[in-house]
Formats: C-alpha cells, structure tokens, sequence
C-alpha cells in the first residue's frame, strides 16, 4: 500500500507544471518615455502651461526632439543593445514650392490607418488630394520623411505604412531633427511619437504641440 501511495505522489508532482513567472518588459515593471524640444541654439523656446511648446527661429533651420525611455529588462537587451523603437510622424506637410499645410492626423501612422487619403488639401486656389498631388510634386514631413510618386512600390506590402515615419532605434535617448524654415513661422504643428518596447510588447504614444515662432 505504502508503494503504492508513493507512486502516485511522484505521479502527481511530475505532472505538475510549474507556471513560469511574468516578464516584466522594463526593468522597474513600468515603462514610461517622456518627450521635449530641445531649447539648445533656439533661445527662447518655452513650454506654456497648455503644454505646447513655442519655437523661436534663431538663425538654425531645424529643432530637436529629445527623449528619454524607461531602461528594458535585461531579457529584451541583446549583447548590451536594447531592443527598444521611438517612431516619429506629424501632421505637418510641406512642398518644396513653399506649399505647407497640416493635415487631421489624429494618431501614429493615422494617415495610413485609415480612409483620409481623400480628404481635400487647399493648395491657392484650388484643392487635391494626397494621391492627386502626388503626382505632381514631393510632399515632405515635419517627422523628415517625403512621399513621392514611385509606381514600382508595392503599397500592399505589410511594410509599407513603416515608410511613413523616422525611427530613432536601439536607444534610450532617442532624438530627431526636424526642420524649421522662415516661412513656417507663424504655423502650428503636431508630431505624434510612438515607443515600442522589447519586441512590441509594450508601446506608448506621446504627442507634442508646437508653435513656430520668430
């Protein structure tokens, strides 16, 4: 009998699993990104209490955006490099003849999430839309990437909405330089981030408003 019980005790704790513990994607449990301009060369540069940032033209024809990101759990840091994205898009458009208008963005990547690709652009007198006008010109992005007509671009490729955005990767001081010209003062602008964590297993999106100003 007592053989018996004892076979089934270890039975029972072989068939036992033992339930591995919860990996936590950052190393204190939470992750956190926190955002802002970078007042270094634009004297000046202030955050008002609404939290938009306004942007004095110095004489520099660009800004930074700096950051700062919670460090990862060592499981999601390969050979000391942390595996850790920053995205950065905006609303604000631009053509190279001094065309400029935002565009209602309303999320990371929004414009190509969704059906506002029809939506109409005043450009003088008349309007277009991002695939009319396309066609005839390159469009640039505050984030510093440009749309073009390029018929050999297989837009159904799972890769394709990724080109529309500037990516500061495998850093926990992620930054990017976008520019400011002369005739942007004046203008408003939103740049919408997004970080991702440890293999996509956390993101968090941020959003900055700011004001080009003289």
């Amino acid at each position: 009998m007592k053989k018996i019980t004892t076979l089934l005790v270890i039975m029972t704790l072989l068939g036992c699993e033992k339930e591995s513990p919860i990996q936590n994607t950052c190393l204190n449990g939470d992750c956190y990104a926190n955002f802002y301009i970078d007042t270094l060369g634009h004297p000046g540069t202030y955050q008002d209490n609404q939290g938009v940032w306004h942007i004095k033209h110095a004489g520099l024809d660009y800004f930074t955006v700096k950051g700062t990101i919670s460090p990862l759990d060592p499981h999601y840091v390969i050979n000391g490099v942390p595996l850790v994205s920053t995205g950065f898009d905006s609303n604000f458009f631009y053509t190279l003849g001094n065309v400029i208008w935002t565009y209602p963005v309303y999320s990371f990547l929004g414009l190509w999430t969704s059906n506002q690709m029809n939506t109409p652009i005043p450009v003088g007198t008349q309007t277009y839309t991002f695939p009319q006008l396309v066609q005839q010109t390159t469009i640039e992005n505050l984030a510093g990437y440009e749309i073009q007509h390029n018929p050999n671009v297989n837009v159904n490729h799972p890769a394709y909405p990724t080109y529309f955005a500037t990516y500061s990767k495998y850093t926990y001081s992620p930054q990017q330089s976008m520019v400011f010209f002369d005739d942007f003062e004046g203008k408003t602008a939103s740049i919408y981030i997004r970080v991702t964590f440890g293999e996509d297993k956390v993101t968090i999106e941020k959003e900055l408003k700011i004001a080009f100003e003289n």
